[in-house]
């Protein structure tokens, strides 16, 4: 942009401005005439009177694209990789790579790989576990969701599954260690973390802590752990870092509850981990300031109700039978205060008479229940049913479902 001045001399005597005449009615000569570009014909006058200056902004459009520059060039396949490619999840963009050399090397590179695993944050499917046996993997949709290995089979050694969160997921070893895994079964990438300072005991809390932003470009992740000392019945929190690959002990120990009353494992969601307790309460570990909470559950959750985030909120999804009918109860907020009761399609649902047990939210609107064993999607907001996985037996609450993001994130 350049800016052309045209100034005008005037008289230091006592005339208004604009006036080109003095007292003595003598006219001032007209001042030479400059040629301007004026494009938007904005003038601007500034100074004193006797002191006037005439701007006039002269702008060069042909330094912006217009349409048809943009038209021009800007290709389809530009578009595509640039604003479709990253919103795709793992299995879909396997296939893509076979499009083309320049595809493949895309796919695979850190900088995509990192902005895939910010931009693609959907529940794809759940990792499920029956105690004795190997993991399996039921999918949303098949088409587009799945993973290489689902018995996990890539790892070293059988695993139970523990605790997920945005892509990765982590394992213990099933020999009673504290040997934990972290993975990603889409890329079949893994990590063993090393041997933690204390003894968790067989089995403790886990929280998988993993937030995909624009600054984590590292995949920095962290291991919430939850456990009770055999001499010191108070929870203390280890936490490992993938920052400094190594474990340390929070300062603080929540008094009021013991280990023991930890059910499950962990959902992690806005820098804090959350963990029903068998006594009616939820265990909230902030893991910024390290400082622990406790929330209360309403009345009658238990081994059929799950924690879960809906909508960018935690929540606590309860069913209960109401007559013939199903109902899912979803409470909210600190106080955990009903927000809405769901009564569940009566000609879908009929036929069961068995307790319902509700597993985890997907993507806001849809929640995944099962009966017996029976795996059940029910999106809230169009009332409709599907089954995911047909099964036989009944559900003592034992068999572990784990929410899985198809992520290209790396754990290295």
């Amino acid at each position: 942009m350049a800016t052309s001045v045209d100034s005008k001399e005037h008289s230091t005597g006592n005339s208004e401005e604009g006036d080109l005449s003095d007292d003595s009615g003598q006219e001032y000569p007209p001042s030479p005439v400059h040629e301007e570009k004026v494009v938007d014909g904005y003038d601007v006058f500034h100074g004193s009177p006797n002191d006037r200056k005439r701007i006039a902004l002269v702008v060069d459009y042909s330094e912006f694209p217009g349409p048809k520059r943009f038209k021009q060039n800007i290709e389809i396949k530009d578009v595509v990789t640039e604003h479709v490619l990253p919103f795709l999840p793992a299995k879909s963009l396997f296939r893509l790579r076979a499009v083309s050399k320049e595809w493949d090397e895309l796919i695979t590179s850190p900088f995509f790989i990192h902005q895939q695993s910010h931009h693609f944050r959907d529940i794809s499917g759940l990792f499920c576990q029956l105690p004795g046996d190997v993991p399996f993997f039921v999918s949303l949709n098949g088409d587009a969701y799945g993973v290489p290995s689902p018995s996990l089979s890539f790892l070293p050694e059988p695993v139970t599954v523990r605790t997920s969160c945005n892509g990765l997921l982590c394992c213990q070893s099933c020999n009673g260690e504290n040997t934990y895994y972290i993975c990603n079964p889409a890329t079949k990438d893994w990590r063993a973390l090393p041997k933690s300072n204390l003894y968790h005991g067989p089995e403790p809390a886990l929280a998988l802590a993993f937030e995909p932003s624009v600054l984590n470009f590292a995949a920095h992740y962290q291991l919430i752990c939850a456990f009770s000392l055999t001499d010191h019945p108070v929870i203390c929190f280890e936490i490992f870092s993938s920052r400094s690959s190594s474990w340390r002990l929070a300062d603080t120990e929540c008094c009021e509850l013991d280990a023991s009353k930890l059910n499950g494992d962990g959902l992690f969601m806005k820098g804090v981990a959350f963990w029903e307790t068998s006594a009616g309460d939820i265990l909230a570990f902030d893991l910024n300031e390290e400082q622990y909470g406790i929330l209360s559950l309403p009345l009658g959750s238990g081994p059929h109700g799950a924690l879960a985030e809906m909508h960018g909120e935690l929540c606590y999804i309860l069913p209960h039978r109401k007559g013939y009918e199903y109902n899912l109860d979803i409470y909210g907020d600190m106080d955990m205060n009903l927000k809405h009761s769901i009564s569940l399609d009566g000609d879908f649902f009929s036929e069961f008479t068995e307790k319902m047990r509700a597993l985890a939210c997907v993507n806001s609107d849809v929640v995944i229940v099962n009966i017996g064993r029976i795996l059940i999607a029910y999106d809230v907001k169009a009332g409709k049913a599907e089954v995911l996985r047909s099964g036989t037996g009944t559900d003592d609450g034992c068999v572990r479902y784990l929410p899985y993001v198809n992520s290209l994130v790396h754990v290295h």
